[in-house]
């Protein structure tokens, strides 16, 4: 049975192209127009298809962008391809950025056509689903914090390190939310051109092919989405668009950490904490961050978002400074999960480097209670890390 696909063009020549790949198997259906508004009426007439292909020229580029953006608005799930006559950086730039997943070429693509249309339609499908089914497979931990501070995104850095470590073979995401915007990419030494507020954007057609293609992957293999490191104030953006992309993304990646702050929208951070499998509260034994922790949990309390699978860290521990880790605890109501020991000279070197302590300095104790850490969250054990390993009370004592 041939797969159904419509063809934006004006050169019916596409139209043919598509038909004769190898493999494909589809009945193309041409369309031909300029105006946006037009093509749309056009495409809305058409019985069920199951992706649609579009014309890009130098001289239609703008209108052809305008139709893809309106028709993703409208029917996000249905995968949008864009066609070129030749090699156009202005072209294959305006498709993506308008929402296109791929971007063929007469002459450049013959080949290889046949399969590259079957290996988006398979990833359309498999996306969708993953929408459209909550909590299908990939697990999320949050990492969060009222007052905003580099450790947030440290924190967050090292433990999606320690997961993808841990779970060799599985694909891991770090998601920085958190501000100093774009953190955690500093302080892996990455450069991003497409940023967590791009992924946002693109929530409706985030797929396979858009984290091949446009997220940033560091040398261990860790995919990361972070703020732009030139971003001043707070970042906008939708939080039910936040959590319809980490919907999707938990279908497509195995393990995601999320670090935020209490400067995002709350109901971004409530949203959040009722979707993650574990969220960590992020404290350490100053006063300030721990009233900002305090507001921050009683507005979540507030709107009626659920704790039970919320524990706390203590970050920096140090003895004899008055608020003790379970101190803390008692103060938020929260169980205690464990206290992290570094270094500071390692730490701050570790950031200035763009290299993960875990390669830096291995023997720092951070590397080591990170790690524990990460295997109590994937053995999915309630019990805190200090209970655990007797440390804590030894320290303590």
């Amino acid at each position: 049975m041939k797969t159904k696909v419509l063809v934006v063009a004006d050169d019916s020549g596409f139209e043919q192209w598509l038909e004769s790949a190898d493999g494909a198997n589809l009945d193309a259906i041409l369309i031909r127009g300029t105006e946006p508004s037009q093509l749309l009426q056009a495409v809305a007439a058409q019985s069920r298809y199951e992706m649609v292909f579009c014309e890009f020229a130098p001289a239609n580029a703008m209108l052809r962008a305008s139709f893809v953006e309106q028709f993703h608005e409208r029917h996000w799930q249905i995968p949008i391809v864009g066609l070129g006559n030749g090699e156009n950086a202005e072209c294959l730039l305006a498709a993506m950025r308008a929402g296109a997943r791929d971007f063929l070429v007469r002459g450049r693509d013959d080949d290889n056509l046949g399969s590259q249309i079957s290996r988006l339609l398979k990833r359309s499908a498999a996306s969708t689903a993953a929408a459209a089914t909550p909590g299908r497979s990939g697990q999320i931990f949050l990492t969060v914090s009222g007052h905003p501070h580099e450790s947030i995104a440290f924190f967050a850095e090292h433990l999606a390190l320690a997961i993808a470590e841990k779970q060799a073979g599985d694909k891991v995401l770090l998601v920085d939310l958190a501000t100093p915007s774009g953190a955690a990419a500093i302080f892996l030494n990455l450069n991003p051109t497409y940023n967590v507020l791009d992924a946002i954007n693109d929530a409706h057609r985030c797929d396979q092919t858009l984290i091949d293609t446009a997220f940033p992957k560091h040398g261990s293999g860790l995919y990361v989405l972070s703020l732009p490191e030139d971003l001043l104030g707070r970042g906008s953006f939708d939080p039910e668009q936040l959590l319809k992309l980490m919907q999707v993304l938990r279908g497509l990646f195995a393990y995601t950490v999320v670090a935020i702050d209490g400067h995002a929208p709350i109901a971004a951070v409530a949203g959040l904490v009722d979707m993650a499998d574990r969220s960590l509260l992020l404290s350490d034994q100053s006063i300030l961050k721990s009233r900002h922790n305090k507001y921050l949990l009683r507005s979540l309390r507030a709107q009626d978002c659920s704790l039970e699978r919320a524990a706390l860290v203590v970050d920096n521990y140090r003895r004899r400074l008055g608020l003790e880790p379970r101190n803390l605890a008692e103060l938020f109501e929260l169980p205690l999960l464990t206290a992290l020991h570094t270094e500071s000279f390692n730490r701050l070197l570790s950031m200035n480097s763009g290299e993960p302590l875990f390669t830096l300095a291995k023997k720092d104790p951070y590397c080591t209670d990170v790690r524990d850490l990460a295997t109590t969250l994937l053995s999915g054990e309630m019990k805190p890390v200090a209970q655990q390993q007797g440390f804590l009370d030894r320290l303590l004592r």
